[in-house]
């Protein structure tokens, strides 16, 4: 009787079965095979070389892309390709487009050349924002953005304009450095127990003080508390652009603050006679803040 029972259990178990269920586990199979399927999909027919773009580099997976390959040994990839596909080619990793440049000189017309594929307004505006302090608006206003993007080859790039730089710089450095040089050995230590110099700031103080002469006019503030303020921002510009807790970037911040009010007393300077780039430059009306 007892085997009688069971053998009905059993039989009863079995008639419960639907062929429904069937079906709806192939179903759910089948919808994980279409989300996983999805990204390929997009990989394969939606991330593609841009028109009259450099060569497109997108691997096999998708939003990874080429980024194994690349973590894997970054040298030697960056050689391969730049063997293969010339000095400038773009990587798709992590969902993102990188343009590589491998020879500035070739590369950096042609990318002037084509902003539509080479765009800088991302990095613009963390760079505006961030680092510089721009208002939001401004530094993403694309009528604005361009308006200071044209000025760059007629006024910098422009050959006569080159000219008119580079002899500014050099009449700037001839003055400028016979004084930078006696800062080097101010109590005449040089000759009998020698000095130490720091040859990083120093360079970088003639070099910023010609060069601000050169787009600014003579009215560029020679003190050293000027130069100090920049220096102090541009030691702490990774901090800054990585969005740093404020405590760390501070100084930073308020140098670039008091490096900007000099720089602001100087364009209310009644002397102030800039090159023509600086001119163009002020014409070029941003945005109204809220």
């Amino acid at each position: 009787m007892g085997k009688v029972l069971e053998l009905f259990s059993s039989s009863h178990e079995i008639s419960r079965f639907q062929p429904g269920q069937l079906i709806n586990a192939d179903r759910i199979w089948l919808h994980l095979l279409l989300i996983v399927s999805i990204p390929f999909l997009h990989h394969i027919f939606f991330v593609n070389r841009y028109p009259g773009g450099p060569p497109f580099l997108k691997g096999s997976l998708p939003f990874l892309g080429v980024a194994l390959q690349f973590l894997k040994s970054p040298e030697n990839f960056l050689r391969t390709c730049q063997k293969e596909y010339g000095d400038i080619f773009t990587l798709y990793m992590g969902g993102k487009r990188m343009h590589v440049i491998c020879d500035p000189i070739s590369g950096i017309p042609t990318v002037y050349r084509n902003p539509k594929t080479f765009t800088f307004s991302v990095l613009a505006n963390q760079f505006d924002i961030a680092l510089f302090g721009v208002d939001e608006k401004q530094a993403k206003d694309d009528v604005f953005y361009k308006a200071q993007l044209d000025l760059i080859h007629p006024y910098l790039f422009a050959s006569d304009a080159v000219a008119v730089l580079i002899k500014n710089f050099n009449n700037n450095l001839q003055s400028i450095l016979p004084r930078e040089i006696k800062t080097l050995d101010p109590e005449g230590k040089l000759a009998t127990e020698g000095v130490v110099v720091d040859l990083d700031r120093w360079l970088k103080k003639l070099l910023f003080e010609c060069s601000g002469r050169s787009f600014f006019g003579p009215t560029w503030p020679s003190d050293d508390e000027f130069f100090n303020d920049f220096y102090a921002w541009d030691q702490d510009v990774y901090s800054i652009l990585k969005n740093y807790p404020s405590f760390m970037t501070r100084k930073a911040v308020q140098a670039r603050e008091r490096y900007y009010q000099k720089l602001e007393d100087m364009f209310l300077g009644p002397d102030f006679a800039p090159a023509q780039v600086i001119l163009e430059r002020v014409k070029v009306t941003p945005p109204a803040s809220d």
